[in-house]
Order: structure tokens, then sequence, then C-alpha cells
């Protein structure tokens, strides 16, 4: 079958609904990021409370993000259709990688709503060093749709690795970012599961409160 180029196809307007589509595209991305980051910082202003209680995302959030996922996932299979129209080429290695990781992005969020936030409002309790079950079961899909989430923005804009970068390369990279992620969430839980603080406080304690305090400074 052949492809016909799309601005031909949808004559003098074939570049500006590109750009919008784009557009479109871009817009969903932001309300998405921004809503998981704000979440992330409000989690993280409650960092100094002792003990801090791990909460899903409210209803809201949950549905602002869904509907971005939804928008992204029209405006992309548009934008995919208009770029394998002008050229085969199109979906190069850096391209092929971001729609793995789109789908992996998207069986996580699953994850996340089935499994994962249903386990805290059902259980309503800290999470402790000593449950590592429950600790990594969050730690992993929230560390998870965090590097995946700000990854694929960036490979939509990272033009230079659609050419000469490898499939593999990209999903290496994910991967390093993920680890370093879900330390980084590790580390947070470790922190929220002090139930009190030390008559002469810590570094732990010091910690928790610089954090909570950037968290509640930014997440207002």
């Amino acid at each position: 079958m052949t492809l016909h180029p799309v601005t031909p196809r949808l004559g003098t307007l074939g570049p500006v609904i590109k750009l919008l589509v784009l557009f479109v595209h871009l817009l969903a991305t932001c309300i998405a990021i921004g809503a998981i980051v704000a979440t992330d910082l409000r989690l993280l202003g409650k960092l100094s409370a002792y003990p801090v209680r791990i909460a899903p995302p409210n209803p809201f959030v949950m549905r602002l993000v869904s509907a971005a996922l939804l928008l992204l996932y029209a405006s992309g299979a548009l934008l995919l259709w208009m770029g394998l129209s002008e050229s085969a080429s199109y979906l190069n290695p850096k391209l092929q990688a971001k729609l793995l990781l789109v789908g992996l992005l998207s069986a996580n969020a699953l994850v996340l709503h089935w499994v994962s936030f249903p386990r805290l409002v059902r259980r309503g309790r800290r999470l402790t060093p000593l449950n590592l079950h429950d600790a990594c079961g969050v730690a992993a899909p929230v560390a998870l749709s965090n590097c995946l989430w700000m990854y694929c923005a960036f490979l939509g804009i990272a033009r230079p690795w659609n050419q000469g970068v490898t499939m593999s390369e990209v999903l290496l990279v994910g991967a390093l970012l993920f680890a370093l992620s879900f330390a980084s969430v590790l580390v947070v839980l470790t922190l929220a599961s002090r139930a009190r603080p030390r008559g002469k406080p810590d570094w732990v304690d010091s910690l928790k409160g610089r954090l909570g305090a950037l968290g509640a400074a930014l997440g207002t």
C-alpha cells in the first residue's frame, strides 16, 4: 500500500492542522505532568508530620490525568499517521521506544488505579520499614509513573535523537532514570515511616522538616 503525503491530502490547511494537533498534544502533556507534580508536592509537604499517612490522589486529579492521557492517545495517533504519510522513516528507533514506553505507562496506570491506590484506601495506615512489601508496592508504580511521564515528554522534543540513537539506548536511559526515581521514592517513604521525632533531632528529622517545608512552599 502506497502512503500519500498528508499535506496534499489535507490541502493548504495540512500544516496548520498538524500544528494544532501538536499543540493539543503538548497541552495535554503539560496538564497531566502539572497535575502529577502538584500532587507529589502536596504529599511532600506532609513529610514533616508525625506520622505521615500516604493517601491516593483526589478523584479530580485522577480524572484530569485520565482525560489528558486519552487526549494524548488521540493526538499522538494523528501525529503518527501524519508523519508516516509524509515519510515511512518517521517511525525511527526513538519513536518506537517512546511508543513502547507509552504502552508501559498505560499499563502502570492501571496498576496504580486498580492495585496501589485501592490498597492505600483500604488499609488507611502509614507505611513502615518493616512492611517492605507495601513500600515497594507503592514506590515502584509511583516511581515508574513519574519517570515515564517526564521521560516520554522529553523524548517528544528530543529531535537530535531521531537519528543515530538506537532503541536499546533510549530504553537503557529510561531504565536508569527509573532506578533513580525508585530510589528517591523509597528514601521519601523511609523518611515518612518515622512515627515520632527523636528526643534529640537527628538528620532524619532534619531532612523530613526541610523536605516538608519545601513541598509545602512549592505545593501551595
